[in-house]
């Protein structure tokens, strides 16, 4: 599998491409893990002092984004959708292929059990910062994206739009998934809503082709829009059975 241009523009849109100068060529920099970096994120082979063009950085990010891709395809051993595939890409971009190797999301995701990936990745929202393990508010929006679009399963098929379903109850559950939790996972598919509304033209040429399909599904709105609002309200509904969830549960 590849990733979409949808899952290349998320990844971007965390990465940024900084030290952008006015001539419009782009400078190497020290990331805050002490590493040079350049472009969109590239570390591999950057040194003190690089200077490279926009066109060059584009280059860099697609070659690492290859690379990251192979490491998905080759470490995951279930069959996962587009969706799924561009969070762990978008996941593993910002880790390392060693760290998702060794993870246990990795684990859980190859026995088969989706339903706790999003929990998972949201575990990876911690660096250190003068030598002290914290989350940081950066990694927690990205991990909160990365979850939530991983949980919509968006078929634009012959089928129509098919809304992310809930995960299974299971019983006894050893833990109670929290408010917060879900409510983290509902602010992430906002992200990935206003992140989807600013790179509305792109995705709007990725759609075009289904629109027949959506009408008859939505036939009062074949557009983008309400693609965007169905996403929003899948993310609302899973943080009304969690709280509902939390009110029902004896907690520890």
């Amino acid at each position: 599998m590849r990733t979409s241009k949808a899952g290349q523009d998320l990844i971007k849109s965390f990465e940024g491409c900084h030290k952008v100068r006015s001539d419009g060529k782009i400078q190497a920099y020290v990331c805050p893990a002490g590493h040079w970096t350049i472009g969109w994120g590239t570390t591999k082979g950057v040194y003190r002092g690089q200077i490279i063009t926009k066109e060059e950085a584009d280059a860099l990010f697609l070659a690492d984004l290859e690379m990251f891709e192979d490491a998905v395809n080759r470490l995951v051993k279930v069959d996962l959708t587009q969706n799924q595939f561009d969070a762990l890409v978008s996941f593993v971009y910002n880790l390392g292929e060693g760290a998702f190797a060794k993870s246990t999301l990795l684990k859980r995701l190859n026995s088969g059990q989706f339903e706790e990936v999003p929990e998972q990745l949201m575990r990876w929202n911690k660096a250190r910062v003068k030598g002290v393990l914290q989350p940081l508010r950066g990694l927690t929006r990205r991990r909160a994206a990365e979850a939530a679009l991983f949980s919509v399963n968006e078929d634009l098929g012959g089928d129509g739009v098919i809304l992310p379903s809930l995960p299974e109850a299971k019983q006894p559950k050893p833990k109670v998934k929290s408010r917060k939790f879900w409510g983290t996972i509902t602010a992430g598919i906002t992200a990935v809503t206003s992140w989807a509304t600013s790179n509305i033209e792109s995705l709007q040429s990725g759609f075009s082709a289904a629109s027949d399909q959506l009408i008859n599904v939505i036939p009062f709105a074949p557009s983008l829009s309400t693609i965007l609002v169905v996403l929003t309200v899948a993310g609302v509904a899973l943080a009304v059975v969690a709280q509902f969830d939390d009110d029902f549960k004896e907690r520890p």
